[in-house]
């Protein structure tokens, strides 16, 4: 990344990445199908699974919905991340696992989705299958004997063979400090010493709501205590893996993507075992209040708010058009919880369609970086040597501007920035506003653009009077014979 190794991730998304850019060219529109394409997967292997845990078919199509549903999860599944394919790949996992018979086909199965999830996100799906692995013999209606169990160690070696094939010859190819970097920093470091995301033992506890939303708000879908094997499954699924993603010191939000398929199942099982009267009326009336609430908020901040959630930033019509679909979601009625379910996971989605993409549509503008990569590609073209200002690049541009020399980083001290100017008096400058706001600059000279919750700068280095800088900085006599270093 930026002319670095990358040892963050394995490779499978970026190879799914090159592979359709293998056939299809290289586009922006692939790339942004991963998710959704993932996704859809997921859901299909959670139906699978449902059916193969017993469940008659009407009762098994209410998990994919109640997945589909959920605010975190509609949300990701259009986001280009490892989490949603992370979690794909953990239910074609278990798909072969929860059925009556684990033959050797099923088992080879098994053990290729596992080394798709290793190569997908590495060891990190262990924290989820593990504890439904070991408790097999509490919640699996049929036991797996002796030759079940050497099946599943079968599936256990090849999947970490398909990850060892990948990760020892990278080792081996990136050298010393990659090698420590991939094969130990990236996973045992990260357990408690986390340096990227470290937070408290409770950080996830607030963010339950989002991530149970709609189905928390409606309380014909709460989980009931587990009374059979498969409901047992469920719920070793679900809060086993967050006890153990609550120790571990770094968090974010999507590291919980792969319980989410759990609360579906429960869901899915209280609604089919929960009868109803063929009177009753069923409402979904919280839910549809909460997306009022923000579509009310969303239209005052797009009349009277300020910066980044300003008038300039939110549809005014868009957050109008999220209050009437709560309204009509409001005054539904069903005439049982299945049906319920099903309307209320139409109406979530296309809730959460209309705030994203409508009233928020604005907004996502200012992470639109085309027209500053475009520069740089033409500024790269002429051959000027270009760096980023700001420390923590992330090669945020080298796509956008076909970008193919990775740009100079400057950590915004003023000994950084003077240096650059004198060892480079014909370079250019990417950086923030706000880190050179205090500075003399010519600001003719300087391109501006909207970017995130605020501007970005991009500007030829000279732009930068010397009065800006110590009047220690002057220049070494060999300044004229400095090149960039690519060339």
């Amino acid at each position: 990344m930026n002319g670095e190794t990358y040892a963050d991730k394995p490779p499978l998304l970026f190879w799914l990445i090159h592979a359709g850019w293998a056939i299809f060219g290289v586009n922006e529109w692939w790339p942004k199908l991963i998710g959704p394409l993932a996704s859809l997967l997921a859901l299909c292997q959670l139906y699978r699974i449902a059916r193969r845990l017993g469940y008659a078919q009407t009762t098994a199509s209410l998990a994919p919905l109640a997945l589909m549903a959920m605010l975190m999860w509609n949300l990701y599944s259009g986001a280009l991340m490892f989490d949603i394919l992370l979690t794909a790949c953990l239910l074609g996992i278990l798909s072969p696992l929860v059925s009556d018979h684990f033959t050797l086909r099923k088992a080879l199965v098994s053990g290729i989705w596992l080394g798709l999830a290793l190569l997908a996100k590495g060891p990190a799906v262990f924290v989820t299958l593990l504890p439904i692995v070991a408790s097999i013999p509490w919640w699996r209606s049929a036991p797996l004997g002796g030759a079940g169990w050497r099946r599943l160690a079968l599936s256990l070696l090849i999947g970490s063979a398909l990850l060892a094939s990948w990760a020892l010859s990278a080792a081996w190819l990136g050298g010393r400090d990659y090698a420590q970097d991939l094969l130990w920093g990236q996973s045992v470091n990260r357990l408690q010493n986390s340096m990227a995301h470290a937070r408290p033992f409770w950080w996830y506890f607030p963010l339950l709501p989002l991530l149970t939303f709609p189905w928390l708000l409606w309380r014909p879908a709460w989980p009931l205590r587990p009374r059979q094997p498969r409901q047992r499954l469920f719920w070793i699924w679900m809060i086993t893996p967050f006890a153990i993603f609550c120790f571990i010191s770094g968090k974010q939000i999507h590291y919980l993507m792969p319980m989410l398929p759990a609360l579906a199942l429960l869901i899915m099982d209280r609604l089919a075992s929960s009868p109803t009267a063929p009177a009753t009326v069923v409402r979904t009336r919280l839910p549809s209040l909460a997306i009022a609430v923000l579509g009310i908020v969303g239209c005052g901040l797009s009349l009277f708010g300020k910066g980044a959630v300003g008038p300039d930033n939110l549809s005014t019509t868009g957050a109008i058009a999220l209050v009437l679909l709560a309204v009509g979601i409001w005054r539904q009625r069903w005439s049982d919880g299945a049906s319920a379910a099903r309307g209320l996971a139409v109406g979530t989605g296309i809730a959460i369609f209309v705030a994203t993409q409508w009233m928020m549509g604005p907004f996502w503008s200012r992470y639109d970086v085309r027209a500053p990569g475009e520069l740089l590609g033409t500024l790269e073209s002429r051959q000027l040597p270009v760096a980023y200002n700001g420390g923590g690049y992330q090669a945020t541009f080298q796509f956008a501007g076909r970008l193919t020399r990775p740009l100079m980083t400057l950590d915004n001290a003023a000994e950084a920035l003077c240096r650059y100017r004198l060892d480079y008096p014909d370079g250019w400058l990417v950086t923030r506003h706000r880190d050179i706001d205090q500075l003399a600059v010519d600001e003719s000279a300087v391109h501006h653009f909207d970017y995130r919750s605020g501007q970005l700068d991009i500007l030829p280095v000279s732009a930068i009077r010397p009065e800006a800088f110590d009047p220690d900085c002057v220049a070494p006599a060999d300044s004229a014979e400095k090149k960039h270093p690519m060339d």
